[in-house]
């Protein structure tokens, strides 16, 4: 999937937004750095819902890249807190000195409250996300029935759900694409279209047809193959 699909992706998902909301009206309200007692609450709430806007659009850039770059949960989370620091430390500072003037924190303060933050969004994202069960099995099962779990098979998407099919059968589930496939970790797989996650396992074959490519899975399904992900088959010498 595209940096931009995905990008869009999570600004479709309520909780960027919610998350927006809530830190913007905090901050102003708190009034922290010294501008509780130089700015009115109407600008300080004007100024704040733009640094925060800002911080998390780009924060959520540097997010899908290091999910795109395959670090594990704890890596990426400080790895994300890390980069945002040194990437938005100083166009923050210079924001907020444009805004409040000689009371605006310093560089070194800002660097550190960027770091805490993003290093406690991670963790808050983390929480909230389905565990895995005793058993191993992958976070995506966890949001399905007990009598709909099974063996994964492959995901697709189909408008603002993903079909989630095992060896139980399709089950339909309200999720970005990028975030069912982050749940899909400790099953081998790999996402072989814009549209199409598989597992492995779960290849019977490979059917080609005029300038088309399709892996047959073992539930009689074929999934397409873009020309993007074909280096992935080859790697397991498929073609």
């Amino acid at each position: 999937m595209s940096f931009s699909r995905r990008y869009a992706e999570c600004l479709a998902a309520p909780l960027p937004w919610i998350v927006w909301a809530a830190l913007s009206v905090g901050l102003a309200v708190s009034g922290p750095f010294g501008s509780y007692h130089t700015v009115a609450l109407p600008e300080r709430l004007l100024v704040w819902s733009a640094l925060v806007a800002i911080t998390l659009g780009l924060g959520l850039a540097l997010r899908i890249w290091f999910a795109s770059a395959g670090l594990r949960e704890l890596r990426r989370g400080a790895g994300l807190a890390l980069a945002v620091a040194a990437f938005l430390t100083l166009p923050i500072w210079w924001l907020m000195r444009l805004a409040f003037g000689p009371e605006a924190p310093s560089a070194v303060e800002v660097a550190p409250a960027l770091f805490c933050a993003a290093l406690g969004l991670s963790a808050f994202r983390v929480g909230t996300r389905p565990q895995p069960s005793r058993d191993g099995s992958p976070r995506l099962l966890q949001r399905m029935e007990p009598g709909q779990r099974g063996e994964l098979i492959s995901i697709s998407v189909r408008d603002h759900y993903v079909d989630v099919m095992t060896s139980a059968g399709l089950v339909s589930l309200l999720l970005r694409f990028s975030d069912a496939m982050d749940e899909t970790e400790g099953v081998p797989g790999a996402q072989v279209h814009r549209s199409h996650w598989v597992a492995w396992s779960a290849v019977t074959g490979v059917e080609r047809g005029p300038g088309k490519l399709f892996l047959l899975l073992r539930d009689g399904s074929r999934i397409p193959v873009s020309r993007a992900h074909r280096a992935k088959l080859e790697e397991r010498g498929l073609i």
